[in-house]
C-alpha cells in the first residue's frame, strides 16, 4: 500500500476499517482459490444452506465456515435449516467437521425428496392424570398467588 492509502486508512472509522478489511479478504479468497462445486445431493443442500445463512452466493465445499464469516448464531441457523431438510447434525458437528466437504461425510442423512413432507409424530391419546374438578381447588393449593395478590 502507498503512503496516500495507508494515510487515508488510518482515517477511516473503525466500522469502515472493518468493512474494508473484510471486503479485500473476500476479493484476495475469491482470487486465490476456485470454488469446488458440490458432488452429492448432500454437500448440495448443505452448500445451499451455508450460502444463504451466510450471506454469499456460492459457497465451495472446501470452504471453511469460520473462515467464511461463520459464528455461533449461524452455527444454530444451519443446523435448525439442515435438520429440516432432513440432515441430522449437531452444532458441534460445524465445528469439528468445518467444511462441507468434512461434513458430509459425518452427517446422518434422511434427505426429503421433492414433495415429501417432514415426519408427522404419530398421535397419542391423551390420558387424564387426575380430575381436574375446579371446585376441588381452594386459594391454599396455590400460596404464591396468594403471595403476589397483595
Amino acid at each position: 500500500m502507498s503512503d496516500d492509502l495507508l494515510k487515508r486508512f488510518a482515517q477511516l472509522s473503525p466500522e469502515k476499517r472493518e468493512l474494508l478489511e473484510m471486503l479485500m479478504k473476500e476479493e484476495a479468497t475469491e482470487q486465490q482459490a476456485p470454488v469446488v462445486a458440490p458432488r452429492t445431493p448432500v454437500e448440495e443442500t448443505l452448500a445451499n444452506i451455508w450460502a444463504q445463512v451466510l450471506g454469499l452466493k456460492q459457497v465451495g465445499i472446501h470452504d471453511h465456515f469460520i473462515e467464511l464469516g461463520g459464528d455461533s448464531i449461524q452455527s444454530i441457523k444451519i443446523t435448525a435449516k439442515a435438520i429440516k431438510a432432513g440432515i441430522q447434525l449437531s452444532i458441534n458437528d460445524i465445528f469439528d467437521y468445518p467444511t462441507i466437504a468434512e461434513l458430509a461425510t459425518v452427517v446422518d442423512t434422511t434427505l426429503f425428496r421433492e414433495g415429501e413432507r417432514d415426519p408427522q409424530p404419530e398421535e397419542v391419546p391423551v390420558i387424564p392424570i387426575q380430575s381436574t374438578d375446579s371446585e376441588s381447588f381452594t386459594p391454599t393449593n396455590f400460596p404464591e398467588a396468594e403471595l403476589s395478590q397483595e
